[in-house]
């Protein structure tokens, strides 16, 4: 069985450990920059290619996008879904989680239990803002930031217009959200694989710090997660329809929220931290996946008169 790693990086902890898992499971893998991808639409076949080179069939693709290569990024995992090959996290699914604010729009129709959030591009209306998340202290999100990158607080109407102002000149458009005060400075990260979260840990903030992300200096431990969070996070993966995702959420008096989902998770904090290996659980999904698909398309094939 061959599968394709989207990453523009093969020395990152994650790709290194994704591929020693392939090889155990004796998976052909290789890993692919998606910009060294140029796609080829010509009216007949449509294909892929690097280096000159057309790209074989591969019976899996695994998607490790980064947000800085989001739209080009989601192209060629397209390309690979219009030529018949699986994705394990579609471009669809990697593009409503990717934009924060389409991704609580998704899960909140789907009744799930997120912060009240405003997407706003003017600084007219900010006092009704401001009431509709619960009052200040307020959370300023870039819409795709990654690994706290773009998350702020801020604590006054003036500071709040300041910034909105700042980040419109730059072009970004941001979220203002509910300051969940209860679940300050911690929050659970669920990896989710398939039908089932496969480690589960609590993140702490460094001290000073209210973002609780790892690469901001958190601390992870590891947790057995609550039923209900455990059920939040499986059910928020699936209604995105992604088979592998970070879901973060936090405790609040109304019970967990879950605050993002990420589609390209790294993993080298909550492996360490749960001492679980996450990435043999990703590789044997995929070929689990991969495999009865593959059945499922021959018995279709051998079945036609």
């Amino acid at each position: 069985m061959r599968i394709a790693i989207l990453s523009r990086n093969k020395n990152l902890y994650s790709i290194r450990r994704l591929r020693q898992e392939a090889r155990k499971l004796n998976l052909e893998c290789d890993v692919i920059d998606p910009l060294d991808c140029q796609l080829v639409i010509d009216g007949t076949q449509n294909r892929i290619t690097t280096h000159s080179a057309t790209l074989p069939y591969y019976d899996a693709v695994l998607p490790r996008i980064g947000a800085s290569i989001t739209e080009y990024g989601l192209s060629v995992v397209k390309q690979f879904e219009i030529q018949g090959m699986f994705t394990i996290n579609g471009s669809q699914a990697i593009a409503d989680s990717r934009d924060k604010m389409r991704c609580l729009q998704i899960l909140s129709e789907a009744k799930l239990l997120v912060p009240s959030t405003v997407l706003t591009r003017t600084t007219r209306g900010l006092r009704a803002a401001i009431e509709a998340v619960k009052g200040l202290p307020v959370v300023l999100k870039v819409l795709q930031g990654t690994q706290g990158v773009g998350v702020m607080l801020v604590h006054t109407p003036i500071s709040l217009g300041s910034v909105l102002d700042t980040l419109r000149t730059l072009n970004q458009d941001v979220i203002i959200q509910q300051f969940i005060v209860e679940g300050a400075g911690r929050d659970y990260r669920a990896f989710v694989v398939g039908n089932k979260v496969v480690a589960a840990m609590m993140r702490t903030a460094a001290q000073g710090e209210f973002r609780s992300n790892i690469h901001r200096g958190a601390a992870g431990e590891m947790i057995q997660l609550p039923k209900q969070h455990e059920k939040a996070a499986i059910r928020a993966a699936k209604i995105l329809g992604l088979q592998i995702a970070g879901v973060d959420l936090m405790e609040s008096h109304q019970g967990p929220m879950v605050i993002e989902v990420n589609s390209s998770p790294g993993f080298e904090g909550i492996e360490k931290a749960t001492e679980t290996n996450i990435a043999r659980q990703i590789m044997k999904q995929i070929k689990a996946t991969a495999q009865a698909r593959k059945t499922a398309r021959n018995k279709k094939r051998s079945s036609k008169p």
